[in-house]
């Protein structure tokens, strides 16, 4: 399935709780995005931070906001599927269980689950209503750690922000990389705020740093697993969700064949990569010819993944919201771009 396919209107008759918003309502779909883009990255980005890197990330955020500009379009108007929202949540908890009874990790069980939702929509075993695209938004949805949200039924209500969000943001930033994710932290981020209301404080959970040769690993990472995705996704013609899901959920259960020690150096490679795979997401009108922008999105996607602070740590969507960053910032710096070198990488 290719990556425009998750955001083409259906021609079918499944269920809608509200078929279309009034036109004018849906400009808050645009600003509320780009307000959570902005949101996320000063969240994410800028704690503690030395002036150097401090630089660093405010050159990455004039381009990720002229990325916004040239990305960001306001649909006339937004549909709302009630299908939608249960595919979505089925992700959900599809990734809580493999979490909580299968003993795997978050990036281990959405993986997989992206992976599964995949194979059975092309052997025919999910309904033709039921886009791979969806389950695997809520796949990340179901990624968020215990630390924030602590019980399944939030994950549930998650999953249901989610599912809402997804149908709304159907025709926004369509063929943008990382935008299922993006989604599904901004569900994620609404729970949270709910649970907040209610009484529960989270505890932000310790990232494991990233040094050493590790470091330099988790570029190489981003750089390779980025173009690589985008190659299955479009020009083999498998779908942005099996380009994404299937290597990673290789890649990922595969760390299980290792020693105990070497499973923990492997993983936040394995993290990189499914996290560096969304940016390959990125559809080829996006890119529109400039196949040059793909190692850079993946390299993008590595200094923000390794440079990320501990606020938004344990969110879903993390990564995704981190790739959708990279992307913009990618297509931000191609505009700054001279245009005789964009014509030049086009057609070597």
């Amino acid at each position: 399935m290719p990556q425009q396919a998750m955001d083409v209107p259906r021609e079918t008759n499944a269920s809608s709780l509200l078929r279309w918003l009034p036109g004018g309502s849906t400009f808050l779909v645009a600003a509320g995005g780009c307000l959570l883009v902005a949101l996320f990255y000063l969240s994410a980005f800028f704690p503690k931070h030395r002036s150097w890197e401090a630089a660093a990330f405010i050159f990455v955020g004039l381009s990720v906001l002229s990325g916004l500009h040239h990305a960001t379009s306001i649909p006339h108007a937004v549909p709302l599927f009630v299908d939608d929202m249960i595919h979505v949540v089925l992700g959900a908890v599809a990734v809580q269980l493999a979490i909580r009874s299968g003993g795997m990790t978050a990036v281990q069980a959405a993986a997989l689950v992206g992976a599964l939702a995949w194979l059975s929509s092309r052997v025919g075993l999910l309904d033709e209503r039921v886009l791979p695209a969806s389950v695997y938004c809520g796949a990340f949805a179901g990624m968020t750690s215990s630390h924030v949200l602590p019980g399944t039924a939030w994950i549930v209500l998650a999953g249901i922000f989610t599912g809402v969000l997804y149908s709304w943001a159907r025709h926004f930033w369509v063929g943008i990389g990382g935008k299922l994710g993006t989604i599904a932290f901004a569900g994620t981020a609404l729970t949270v705020l709910v649970a907040r209301l209610a009484g529960w404080n989270h505890a932000g959970p310790a990232a494991a740093p990233v040094d050493g040769p590790m470091l330099w690993a988790v570029f190489g990472v981003g750089v390779v697993a980025a173009p690589l995705t985008f190659v299955l996704a479009e020009p083999c013609k498998l779908g942005a969700v099996c380009a994404s899901a299937v290597p990673s959920a290789v890649l990922a259960l595969g760390i299980n064949l290792l020693s105990t020690p070497w499973q923990m150096k492997m993983m936040p490679l394995a993290t990189a990569w499914f996290g560096a795979s969304f940016a390959g997401m990125t559809s080829m009108e996006r890119l529109a010819g400039r196949y040059w922008m793909l190692p850079l999105l993946g390299l993008i996607f590595a200094f923000l993944f390794v440079g990320s602070g501990p606020r938004v740590h344990g969110f879903g969507g993390l990564l995704g919201t981190t790739a959708l960053v990279s992307v913009l910032a990618g297509l931000g710096l191609a505009r700054w771009w001279p245009t005789s070198a964009l014509t030049t990488a086009k057609h070597a």
